[in-house]
């Protein structure tokens, strides 16, 4: 990892504090890190010939009948399961 310095208005830093302006860089910072992989995971999809809808289409029904049988299954009715 690397350290960078830069130069930021007093009167920004005093009106949110140095904590508060770190933080809000490492969460766009963060956010960008996780730009970049969607994008890398998205352009291995379409090389490999793979659907990134159909993949998630079928990862978030998997997802909620797994919720549906687990989280709940004692507050629907039983024909929620059929």
């Amino acid at each position: 990892m690397t350290t960078i310095q830069f130069k930021i208005d007093d009167e920004l830093l005093a009106e949110y504090g140095l904590r508060a302006v770190q933080e809000q860089f490492q969460r766009q910072l963060d956010w960008e890190a996780l730009r970049l992989k969607a994008l890398k995971l998205k352009t291995d999809l379409d090389e490999a010939g793979l659907d990134y809808d159909e993949i998630a289409k079928e990862a978030r029904a998997r997802a909620w009948e797994k919720y549906k049988n687990t989280v709940l299954k004692d507050v629907l009715p039983p024909e929620a399961f059929e």
